[in-house]
């Protein structure tokens, strides 16, 4: 399902993006930081948030690297999940890739969670964000629909095992048109404001362990 021209494109992507570069510096911390409950796992969404303000009583890393995909995340489970062998995961991710058909993106999706369950940790799917129709904003846009059927198998897949959780932050920072609301859009339509994480916070916080 990974396949490897898509790691070998990850890789190249990897290597001249600096949030990588510093995931990576991180990495070298891990012996004295040990395991962490929480993990948070993504793109640039999950990379701008910054959980340890919002969470500051919980055990928990950023691993959100900007512009990734679920190849991505496939690629460095083992660096950025396995190795500080959390009790939960929270992952955001499928904008990037939007444009590949509904089924492969679920699979993906199912098949990274299904890795991490095989570990014995919690996964949260997390629905994938409604973009906002802006100026010269982000042409992902035309994907509304195609998200919201997405987030609904995800929504249908957490409910059939015990062992994952489903986040709804679309729900959270759409609008009554379905889109994200102009509130909590940054200039470009895709990217959230400081009040849409402080909404998706009410939304995971009572996911998180202690």
């Amino acid at each position: 399902m990974f396949e490897k021209e898509h790691t070998e494109s990850i890789l190249k992507f990897y290597a001249t993006y600096p949030r990588y570069a510093e995931v990576e510096q991180f990495r070298r911390l891990r012996s004295s930081v040990g395991s962490v409950r929480n993990v948070f796992y993504g793109d640039s969404i999950t990379a701008a948030w910054p959980v340890q303000e919002f969470f500051p009583n919980h055990s928990i890393l950023n691993r959100g690297i900007g512009g990734d995909s679920v190849y991505g995340l496939r690629y460095r489970m083992e660096d950025d999940v396995f190795a500080y062998s959390p009790q939960r995961v929270c992952m955001l991710i499928g904008i990037n890739g939007i444009q590949e058909t509904e089924e492969r993106i679920i699979a993906h999706i199912q098949a990274l969670a299904g890795m991490m369950r095989e570990r014995g940790i919690e996964v949260g799917l997390s629905s994938i964000l409604p973009l906002r129709a802006v100026p010269n904003g982000d042409g992902r846009v035309q994907y509304l629909e195609k998200i919201v059927r997405i987030n609904e198998v995800l929504r249908e897949t957490a409910a059939g095992d015990e062992g994952l959780f489903f986040l709804d932050y679309h729900a959270a920072v759409r609008d009554g048109s379905g889109q994200l609301a102009a509130e909590f859009s940054q200039p470009d339509g895709l990217h959230i404001t400081f009040e849409a994480y402080c909404r998706m916070a009410e939304v995971v916080r009572p996911h998180l362990v202690g």
